[in-house]
């Protein structure tokens, strides 16, 4: 087993305590934007199991393939407005990520501790990753590295040393 292979695992993807979902096919989470207090508010949709993410490992950076529904084997990666989505695999275009700790250093999964930890997310060669508020008339928040208040992810790990995930069944 290679480095890269002990160094890439699956686990579960929340932030700020809530489960992750789509807008069509844009990451977000279960809140959406109230005009009269000028906040997110949380809907009451959180009851759907947090996304499956198999972290494969490169060296230093991992890519994100999405191992539950309803993208089932789809990468988070950015479209062209740097919005975080769940796209097809892009070769070289698509989005890689490093992981920081919470003094924002560069970790693999060798510097994790327990089962589930609480990481920053880094697009390669470009920022933290920050929730942000999609334009109107849609008003929910997005996951990009361009602008908006940076966010901490839970991982709840499942499975480690994970190469290539042997199962053809999406997570549940």
């Amino acid at each position: 087993m290679d480095r890269d292979q002990q160094r890439s695992f699956i686990a579960r993807l929340t932030c700020d305590g809530m489960n992750l979902t789509y807008f069509d096919n844009i990451i977000t989470t279960f809140e959406v934007f109230n005009r009269h207090t000028g906040k997110m508010r949380r809907t009451a949709n959180n009851n759907t199991t947090a996304i499956v993410v198999h972290f494969r490992c490169y060296d230093d950076y991992y890519n994100l393939q999405i191992l539950s529904e309803p993208f089932y084997l789809k990468y988070f990666s950015k479209n062209p407005d740097g919005i975080l989505g769940a796209f097809p695999a892009a070769g070289g275009d698509t989005t890689s990520y490093n992981m920081l700790d919470g003094d924002h250093d560069l970790i693999t999964l060798d510097d994790f501790a327990p089962d589930t930890s609480r990481v920053y997310l880094k697009a390669r060669n470009a920022r933290l990753i920050r929730k942000s508020i999609l334009p109107e008339p849609i008003l929910k928040s997005c996951f990009t590295d361009t602008e908006g208040d940076v966010v901490e992810f839970r991982l709840e790990i499942l499975e480690t040393q994970v190469g290539v995930p042997s199962s053809a069944m999406p997570y549940t």
